[in-house]
């Protein structure tokens, strides 16, 4: 760590500035959480790292465990205990709360990589960057199979976002480390009560960029594959009308701020827009079909063209610009065609 980074008061007690503030919003992790926690400990800068553990109106043993720790890191973990109000809930109290010059959130089911974060620690202490993005891990819970998800940009250096966001793909939250400043001073907030809201933060912050430096080694290890996960088709399709209200915030974004932006930050936005408009047609491809939610799926259709033709267009790619033609008569071809895919996917993938 840089000298700059401890100081002395006027009684000759050091003072260490904290480097990095990680939120672990939770929710009934019990299970996790003995898995979770330790791996943010096992390295030797832990008195530069503040840990908020923000437990969301668990019914389990999640706070009892989250305690336990406070009491042995007293200087490193802040347990806060709140009403359910859902994942976005604890990201937007993290925000307020983060004392760290740099913001990161885990959460409560998911793992760091000890010895990454620690380098990752070092070069945040060196980094005037408003974000710092590294590869991460996503980790199937049953399989156990692990793939990398990288960032093609030059490990260490410096760059202006405008001049990679033409070219980057979405920063997901598992990637990304942000000044608290330019999340704290720009009141940034996404919608509580819902899922899908890492949407948001993804989107949100961007307009505010203007450095970024990639870190190069995997920091974050992501479990997927948990029938539980909002992700799951199962559940997805469950709370579709979360996924809807995101979608239709984030055109709402677009629709206020696109016109001041950057030509490469403007087209950062709505490519992830356009990814989740897919998403959300994949979610009834995934799920049967009724006659209720074939109607469901035209309305909402219909109502994204209306709302933005230009986001309506730009999502026009295959196969959703085959189902578009004729959403009744192509709904079974495109299933089947899903169908098929997914099984040489997974036949792929082992």
């Amino acid at each position: 760590m840089t000298k700059s980074n401890v100081q002395q008061n006027k009684n000759g007690r050091i003072l260490v500035d904290k480097i990095l503030t990680i939120t672990v919003p939770s929710y009934n992790t019990e299970a996790y959480i003995d898995e979770c926690i330790p791996t943010m400990l096992q390295h030797p800068y832990v008195r530069y790292l503040e840990i908020l553990l923000v437990n969301d109106g668990s019914s389990d043993r999640t706070l009892e465990k989250m305690e336990w720790y406070q009491r042995r890191y007293p200087d490193t973990i802040v347990v806060i205990d709140k009403e359910n109000a859902g994942h976005g809930s604890a990201v937007n109290l993290g925000i307020q709360r983060a004392k760290g010059i740099y913001f990161k959130v885990i959460d409560g089911d998911d793992q760091v990589l000890s010895q990454n974060l620690a380098k990752m620690m070092e070069q945040l202490s060196r980094c005037q960057a408003d974000l710092v993005i590294h590869p991460y891990i996503k980790w199937h819970a049953y399989t156990k199979k692990r793939r990398i998800v990288r960032y093609p940009l030059l490990a260490g250096r410096e760059l202006l976002f405008d001049e990679v966001a033409g070219n980057l793909k979405e920063v997901e939250i598992h990637a990304a480390t942000y000044r608290t400043a330019l999340l704290r001073d720009n009141q940034i907030q996404v919608r509580e009560r819902c899922f899908y809201e890492d949407t948001e933060y993804n989107i949100f912050p961007v307009r505010y960029i203007r450095t970024v430096c990639a870190f190069r080694n995997p920091v974050y290890l992501y479990r997927i594959g948990t029938a539980a996960q909002s992700i799951h088709p199962k559940q997805a399709f469950a709370h579709r009308q979360m996924h809807h209200r995101i979608i239709a915030d984030c055109i709402a974004y677009d629709r206020k701020y696109s016109a001041g932006l950057s030509k490469g930050k403007r087209d950062y936005i709505r490519r992830i827009i356009c990814k989740r408009i897919r998403s959300h047609y994949m979610i009834y491809i995934k799920n049967p079909m009724t006659e209720s939610r074939m109607r469901e799926l035209l309305r909402w259709d219909s109502g994204l063209k209306e709302a933005s033709p230009l986001l309506y267009q730009a999502s026009h790619r295959f196969p959703i610009c085959v189902m578009r033609k004729n959403i009744r008569r192509m709904y079974p071809f495109v299933k089947a065609m899903y169908g098929v895919y997914a099984r040489l996917f997974y036949r792929l993938q082992g």
